[in-house]
């Protein structure tokens, strides 16, 4: 049952969760290849505190709700690949960066821990 005051919020959050399923997935290994080869930009949505402890070579660091007005790259053809720890939170920012017209947008499939057990470059 929804009540009418969260019918809104209802809406919107149906609407984002059937966006995500439109963010192309990519495994640890791809990102590995776009980021060499297509010069990706990798973008981490963790907490700036989980970021600064340990991160993955090459990342910048954005807020998932926000990424799409911190990225001003001109070309919205650049490969773009999103990550967090898991693979959750980086499909918000997925969504956010598409629906701004970026079109070459890729979630981290497991993120952080998929990177990591892949044998990527990490900094602590």
């Amino acid at each position: 049952m929804v009540l009418a005051s969260q019918k809104t919020d209802y809406c919107l959050n149906l609407s984002a969760s059937m966006s995500w399923k439109s963010a192309k997935k990519t495994t640890a290994k791809e990102a590995m290849g776009l980021m060499e080869n297509r010069n990706a930009l990798l973008i981490d949505v963790r907490l700036p505190m989980q970021y600064r402890k340990v991160l993955i070579k090459g990342a910048l660091n954005a807020n998932r709700e926000t990424v799409q007005l911190d990225l001003d790259l001109g070309d919205k053809r650049v490969p773009i690949i999103c990550h967090c720890y898991s693979g959750f939170s980086s499909k918000t920012a997925c969504r956010n960066l598409e629906q701004t017209g970026y079109e070459n947008v890729y979630n981290l499939s497991r993120g952080f821990a998929a990177w990591k057990r892949a044998g990527g470059k990490i900094e602590n």
